[in-house]
């Protein structure tokens, strides 16, 4: 079943067949199928979901210039239909000014960014951009669409290396207003600190998974994280 899956025989998002279906198919006992159902679930290869059936998972984006992408997108068992934005301007927080060597003086775009498939909520995303590298990245403040791009993409494409911190946490009140779960549910936290060519502090992010719908899996060759 593994293998058809990477081949192809079973595509992204296409539905399994019955459990019955499967065993005959395999040649196994009902008792043995499961088990290899819940080992590819285990593995990120299928999505077990409740009125759905068995459904095969969207494998993980990898790319082969060692680029660096946003982990919320790439590594989504699910396909992402949307990714809902809320943001504002104003003074570095403490933490900001500390990791991102800002004074009080500067101006930041700090953004929220929600990540959903239909109509479940994935993860979601904390950016912090200074001002100063607006007119790198040809930012317009005023435009939804190219705030959205510019967290989403442009700043991992102006990034030379990125450092990552990876936490398990458990939901409190912020988590649960955007991703709509349970007080204490457990989540992973990466968060990412962006270095620029000059390897000055271009942004941070802040990213949180909900792990049943993530492959969490980073390719760490190369240097490319560090």
């Amino acid at each position: 079943m593994y293998s058809d899956i990477i081949n192809g025989v079973y595509a992204a998002n296409e539905t399994l067949p019955s459990e019955t279906a499967l065993a005959t198919k395999y040649g196994v006992s009902r008792n043995t199928l499961r088990q290899a159902l819940a080992i590819l679930n285990e593995d990120g290869m299928i999505i077990k979901s409740q009125g759905k059936g068995t459904i095969v998972s969207p494998q993980p984006v990898h790319s082969s210039k060692n680029e660096f992408s946003n982990p919320l997108l790439t590594l989504s068992k699910h396909p992402i239909t949307d990714t809902v934005i809320s943001y504002n301007y104003g003074s570095p927080t403490d933490i900001a000014k500390d990791k991102l060597n800002l004074s009080k003086s500067d101006i930041i775009l700090a953004c929220n960014c929600v990540f959903k498939s239909n109509e479940t909520i994935l993860g979601f995303s904390f950016t912090q951009f200074p001002s100063a590298y607006f007119n790198l990245v040809k930012l317009n403040t005023g435009d939804d669409e190219s705030i959205k791009e510019t967290i989403l993409s442009v700043i991992f494409e102006y990034s030379k290396n990125i450092n990552i911190d990876i936490k398990l946490i458990y939901a409190n009140e912020m988590e649960i207003a955007f991703l709509h779960i349970p007080l204490g549910t457990p989540l992973i936290l990466i968060e990412a600190i962006h270095y620029e060519k000059n390897d000055l502090p271009l942004a941070r992010n802040k990213f949180y998974f909900i792990p049943e719908h993530y492959h969490l899996n980073l390719n760490l060759s190369n240097s490319i994280y560090k």
